[in-house]
């Protein structure tokens, strides 16, 4: 196995093994979510229904996206497109989530790491994608 093969397979596991990780807060009790908001100095977590539904939708909907991308990592010769279209999706989610943060007044450093972070992490993908095709038409 080439370096840069046994490093998009660690990437692609590391971030799919950290997304999966949001399953815990589709199973926390609501005070663990509150505990956890007050925490990041966002204050109280909203009592509303629909509050608790999209913090738990969207963590269930991360830790599907990090079992994919495992999945994906099992073959990468064969998932090549896919871990390409994948790497745009998170490049893209990265810049519409700093357009989120920003216009929702989330903190600073919140706003600084989020998007930047899945940025770098599909660009990183995208790079090494470009590697193994380039290495293996030589």
């Amino acid at each position: 196995m080439s370096n840069n093969r046994r490093f998009l397979v660690g990437l692609l596991r590391a971030i799919g093994l950290l997304d999966m990780f949001a399953l815990l807060a589709v199973i926390a009790p609501r005070s663990w979510i509150d505990d956890s908001h007050q925490l990041l100095g966002m204050g109280r977590f909203p009592v509303e229904p629909i509050a608790g539904y999209l913090a738990r939708s969207t963590s269930f909907w991360y830790a599907s996206y990090g079992i994919l991308l495992w999945f994906v990592s099992c073959d990468v010769e064969k998932n090549s497109q896919l871990i390409t279209c994948l790497a745009w999706v998170m490049v893209t989610q990265g810049l519409v989530v700093i357009g989120i943060d920003t216009a929702e007044g989330m903190p600073g450093w919140w706003t600084t790491v989020e998007g930047p972070c899945c940025i770098g992490l599909g660009a990183s993908l995208l790079l090494v994608q470009r590697s193994l095709k380039s290495t293996a038409t030589s």
